[in-house]
């Protein structure tokens, strides 16, 4: 076949064109860091990779709602074990009120600090966090319990049992409130215990504050379930975090594989495709240059 200069450039110039996409490639891949700049260029690997971005992305907001989560569940933790340490001094008192030798003024004291100490219960049983009551089921915007005006019962429960679920992993769902009937008032009514006590000592009834040792005792216990139930919830939030940190390092991993270009392997590809540029430049020049004045020469 007779090749005609026509050929021989068009031939020359698609050498050039294509050395020189080569080498823009590279280029781009070096400024940018990135395999691909386009769907078009990779759609498989972008298709992966944005289906891993999308992952990513809800991972990110399971773990926001683990963090918060954690914080509400220790928050809990923490009223629970203040409020047992509150029943714990009330025992103290009802050990020493059920003593038939105190006198009635004795009497009257030990029921004064065990009043103070029901209205420490109710403090701990509206405790908030981030301005929301965790003992009030879904009325988290209004404080769960509050003084009866005609006892009794001694405190009222204003709240519902509501449970609150976060989402820790897709389908998952775990409840991280405690209402305040749950809590404090069944199967024990905490408040009432306490406010039965303050009330036999002001009467003077040692027979009844015996008894009410081991109504203390109940309640004690009561939380005490309580305080495991949160606990078990806080090591499964634990344990799912690690998981989501775990899965996020090995989904990173593939998505840097997929998207992050090789930067030593660019560079040396960008230097060898700067030297076939170079070259086809020059073999191009040399060969469109000669004429039909050249070969008569």
């Amino acid at each position: 076949m007779r090749v005609t200069n026509n050929m021989l450039q068009d031939t020359i110039l698609k050498n050039i064109s294509s050395a020189y996409g080569r080498l823009e490639k590279y280029e781009a891949q070096l400024s940018s860091g990135k395999l691909y700049r386009q769907p078009s260029d990779n759609p498989t690997a972008i298709n992966q990779s944005l289906s891993i971005k999308v992952k990513l992305k809800d991972m990110d907001q399971y773990e926001a709602n683990i963090s918060d989560g954690l914080a509400w569940l220790n928050t809990t933790d923490s009223a629970l074990r203040n409020s047992i340490d509150v029943l714990h001094r009330v025992r103290e008192l009802a050990v020493r009120g059920a003593n038939s030798t105190n006198s009635q003024s004795e009497l009257d004291a030990l029921a004064a600090e065990v009043d103070q100490l029901l209205g420490n219960m109710v403090n701990i049983g509206n405790t908030t966090y981030a301005d929301r009551y965790i003992f009030a089921g879904f009325k988290t915007t209004a404080a769960p319990f509050s003084k009866n005006a005609t006892p009794p019962p001694e405190i009222n429960y204003n709240g519902d049992g509501g449970a609150i679920n976060f989402e820790i992993e897709k389908g998952v769902n775990i409840q991280v409130n405690l209402d305040g009937n749950t809590a404090f008032k069944a199967p024990t009514d905490v408040f009432q215990v306490v406010a039965d006590l303050r009330d036999h000592l002001q009467a003077g009834n040692y027979a009844a504050v015996s008894q009410d040792i081991g109504q203390v005792d109940n309640a004690v216990g009561m939380i005490t379930n309580s305080l495991m139930t949160v606990g078990a919830k806080v090591n499964r939030l634990n344990l799912a975090k690690d998981k989501i940190d775990e899965d996020k390092i090995n989904l990173s991993k593939i998505l840097s594989d997929l998207e992050d270009a090789d930067m030593p392997d660019v560079i040396t590809k960008l230097k060898t495709e700067e030297t076939v540029y170079q070259a086809a430049l020059l073999t191009g020049s040399m060969a469109i240059q000669k004429t039909l004045i050249d070969f008569l020469r």
